[in-house]
């Protein structure tokens, strides 16, 4: 059983992951873009990553 303030703070670092990935902000230069890039190519090919986001994104069990 995952404790109640680690749950909270791992759907925290998830979403901020998320928004991360997901979004382009105006104060970051082409290193970030091409990280983004980067993470969103690896998220497409491997099946860990796959199976990690999807995990996070339905959300652990209790």
């Amino acid at each position: 059983m995952v404790p109640l303030r680690q749950r909270i703070w791992n759907a925290e670092r998830f979403s901020w992951w998320l928004t991360r990935l997901l979004h382009r902000f105006p104060e970051e230069g082409d290193f970030l873009w091409k990280m983004q890039q980067a993470e969103l190519d690896h998220l497409g090919r491997s099946r860990a990553a796959q199976t990690a986001f999807a995990e996070n994104y339905v959300g652990l069990p209790y």
